[in-house]
């Protein structure tokens, strides 16, 4: 946690949960933890804010990029660009920038693409579609039906 009587400049990383009560002036990367910035925190990036979710109550001047999702909720202001595959900007809340929705692979079908043996699966082949010809093909001098020449024939016999 980062009280509000504190002042952080230059870059932070690590690998648990961080609560930003007071200023941060440098880029956060958080990949794999949760990013709070209370209502009193200011949080200044040049390159931006990374982490796997982002919370903010308080004010965030440059670009916020999660891989779960993000929030900005009431009387928050962001002013930069937003990327993730969730967005919740609540009412009353203060938003300049553009977002980009990332997608994300399903978990199931990633350690699927991920297996050691990625070899691929072989599929029976489909089989031939029938004629639609086949159902209505009869032989042009079948008993059941006289050939056009035949009724030609014998209309000139009479």
């Amino acid at each position: 946690m980062i009280g509000k009587t504190l002042t952080v400049h230059g870059h932070l990383s690590g690998r648990e949960d961080l609560v930003i009560d007071g200023r941060v002036e440098g880029d956060i990367e958080l990949i794999e933890n949760r990013l709070t910035i209370g209502a009193g925190g200011h949080v200044q990036g040049e390159k931006g804010v990374k982490a796997r979710e982002i919370v903010v109550f308080g004010s965030v001047n440059g670009d916020l990029e999660a891989t779960e999702r993000i929030e900005i909720k009431k009387n928050a202001k962001v002013v930069g660009n937003l990327r993730s595959a969730r967005f919740v900007i609540e009412d009353e809340a203060y938003f300049k920038g553009n977002i980009d929705t990332i997608r994300t692979e399903p978990k199931v079908a990633a350690a699927a693409a991920a297996g050691a043996s990625a070899k691929p699966v072989p599929q029976p082949a489909p089989a031939p579609a029938p004629s639609p010809l086949a159902a209505v093909a009869e032989p042009i001098n079948s008993p059941a039906q006289p050939s056009l020449i035949q009724g030609a024939r014998e209309g000139q016999r009479r």
